[in-house]
């Protein structure tokens, strides 16, 4: 149930992000929405899928289990008082920071204000949902520990399709075709109805498994306190990591010319604005894409070491510790070299199969799929950046990846400063700072990693392994590029979507074929490891 409830969130999501390409294209109308649906976006992962869950969880099934359900139902009151009234802060917080961008940052034409407003108009109106999701996620949470699992996973489905419903029934209500400025409010006011519904889903639910709801604000209940205790090093260990797109947003909505005029005179300095409008809504398309890959194959397979990781860690059993751990990078990493090939040589093919229709001309493929091109080379990194993470859980570390963000994010922000004035980088300035901080994570991970087990785990064979995948990867890649245009050839049909399927999905299936195929002629050992642990997934 729960694989069929993800199945289902993922495709309502992917309609989702294509009809919201399709229907506004790269334009300053998409980039405000993006601007504004970062706020929602950066709390559901920092506490719906991270420290809400890692914190709650554990104490609250200590509390069901050794103290009875009374005290587990005060426990929740507790934490909901105090999870409201922190969020209601933090609301008023961001708008009153938006307010000072407002007044403080010159506009420098009425399009730009006007832009400027648009954004601020759809975050004050979307920021409320900060408050459901948070809310939603420690319902959810709770059911685990009781055991329910499919309606806290179904609930995402509820937020796409009600966006679907924003952006096909109720926008066109509120404006006609050329009035997309006003059509984006149908979607802006679907996720706040989708935060509502998901609670009213959840509420019979919990009422069900006997959950009594309240709402009192006490810091003195030790389980709270508990709670809040672990949730403070998870949360500023993924708040720096969830810093660096952040401030990527935040760059890229500000150095855009929204709509108006490319010079700009802020605070007495005159410049060229080095992005143009829809820079903010290619470099999220461009994400999205990327991370498909990363949160089916990397993400999961660096959830499957961890156990084992730990075990061994807990064992005091370095040497097969080491070896474990290398093992399962070195397949991360093929996962990257063979995702991201396909992706630099077929970035434009898949954009154009998901994205290129009404609004969404091929100009704006080219800017998709330049940002991807980039992704693309660096997915090694970020698969081999889950690994190094999980390396360091299995030792109870998490003070030493934080020190490697907080390292590395002013190095991040410093690239994508200086890059963005490149004009043929433009936004793709972002995708190459990631990739070179995730390298440079990864390699300082590693080498912190060997000082703290005393084991190499950057040796020769590793380096000499990586090196044959990169070429494996380089040969798929280079062979679907120059078989690129008889697959486009046969898959010429009359029915577009259909034709760019057959192309976008038999390319990236004869190009990862050519790439594991290569692996295994240069005596990769991964691609049989592969093979067999898919064979016995089946058995």
């Amino acid at each position: 149930m729960i694989a069929i409830c993800t199945l289902v969130s993922r495709l309502t999501g992917l309609v989702r992000d294509m009809l919201m390409s399709q229907t506004y294209g790269l334009s300053v109308v998409f980039d405000a929405f993006n601007y504004a649906f970062q706020f929602p976006n950066l709390f559901r992962r920092l506490f719906g899928e991270g420290a809400l869950a890692a914190a709650f969880v554990p104490v609250f099934t200590r509390a069901v289990e050794n103290d009875g359900r009374e005290a587990a139902w005060r426990m929740l009151a507790r934490s909901l008082a105090l999870m409201t009234v922190a969020l209601i802060s933090v609301i008023v917080l961001i708008e009153l920071v938006l307010l000072g961008i407002w007044f403080f940052v010159p506009a420098a034409t009425a399009e730009q204000m006007a832009s400027r407003g648009l954004m601020l108009s759809l975050t004050a109106i979307m920021l409320p949902f900060m408050l459901t999701i948070c809310v939603v996620a420690l319902f959810s949470s709770v059911l685990n520990c009781l055991g329910s699992f499919a309606p806290a996973a179904l609930t995402p489905v509820i937020l796409n399709v009600l966006m679907i419903a924003g952006i096909l029934v109720i926008g066109p209500q509120l404006g006609s075709a050329k009035q997309l400025d006003r059509q984006i409010f149908g979607v802006a006011i679907s996720v706040i109805a989708a935060g509502l519904l998901q609670l009213a889903f959840l509420l019979p639910v919990l009422r069900a498994h006997g959950v009594a709801l309240g709402w009192k604000l006490d810091m003195h209940d030790p389980h709270v306190r508990k709670v809040l205790g672990l949730m403070v090093p998870v949360l500023l260990g993924q708040g720096v990591l969830i810093l660096g797109p952040f401030l990527d947003t935040n760059i890229c909505w500000l150095f855009s010319a929204q709509g108006g005029p490319t010079e700009a005179n802020w605070f007495g300095v005159a410049f060229t604005y080095p992005l143009r409008e829809g820079a903010l809504s290619a470099l999220a398309n461009a994400q999205r894409l990327y991370q498909f890959p990363l949160g089916v194959f990397a993400i999961s397979l660096a959830v499957a070491a961890l156990p084992t990781l730990t075990r061994l860690a807990n064992r005091a059993d370095w040497v097969v510790w080491s070896g474990e751990l290398v093992r399962t990078l070195r397949l991360a990493i093929l996962i990257g070299v063979v995702t991201g090939a396909m992706m630099t040589v077929w970035s434009e093919p898949i954009v154009r199969m998901l994205f290129e229709y009404r609004r969404f001309d091929a100009a704006d493929t080219t800017r998709v799929a330049d940002v991807m091109f980039w992704y693309g080379l660096g997915l090694w990194a970020f698969c081999a950046h889950h690994i190094v993470l999980r390396g360091f859980y299995s030792l109870s570390d998490i003070r030493t990846p934080l020190l490697i963000s907080c390292l590395l994010l002013p190095v991040n922000l410093a690239i994508s400063l200086v890059l963005i004035w490149t004009p043929a980088l433009r936004e793709s300035a972002f995708a190459i700072s990631s990739t070179i901080t995730s390298a440079a994570t990864v390699v300082i991970g590693l080498a912190l990693l060997q000082r703290r087990t005393s084991q190499k785990l950057i040796t020769a064979e590793l380096c000499w392994g990586a090196t044959r995948m990169a070429i494996a990867g380089a040969g798929g890649a280079l062979a679907l590029w120059w078989l690129g245009p008889s697959i486009a050839a046969l898959a010429d049909l009359e029915a577009i979507w259909l034709g760019r399927a057959i192309e976008t999905v038999g390319g990236l299936v004869l190009g990862s074929m050519l790439c594991v195929l290569a692996g295994g002629l240069l005596g990769l050992p991964e691609p049989a490891r592969l093979i067999r642990r898919r064979r016995k997934a089946q058995i």
